[in-house]
């Protein structure tokens, strides 16, 4: 899994390129806790090069969405791909995400 970084204080966009499995769960985890520090308003994860999450992997964006959000930032999650978004569904973490209404 490698990250992208871009934008500025209001929106930062983290494009996660590769799978999120157990292995990679801690190093996304931290590279999102890193970017607290930029006192974003909202960060966006683009899901659009991600094929595939583990469920370790959704623990850690349930994780970081209420950490952020304790810290006045909004996790999104943008353009997942099928399968994650069919994961996403199944775990009803679409709704929390606002991925669905």
């Amino acid at each position: 899994m490698e990250l992208a970084v871009q934008g500025n204080q209001d929106c930062l966009t983290v494009q996660v390129i590769g799978e999120v499995l157990a292995e990679s769960c801690s190093d996304l985890r931290e590279a999102i806790l890193e970017l607290t520090a930029r006192e974003a308003k909202e960060i966006v994860l683009e899901l659009s090069q991600m094929p595939f999450i583990e469920s370790s992997g959704l623990g850690v964006l349930v994780g970081l969405r209420a950490h952020l959000r304790r810290h006045g930032t909004e996790l999104r999650l943008a353009n997942p791909q099928p399968r994650v978004l069919e994961t996403l569904r199944m775990t009803r973490l679409a709704l929390l995400f606002g991925l669905e209404d």
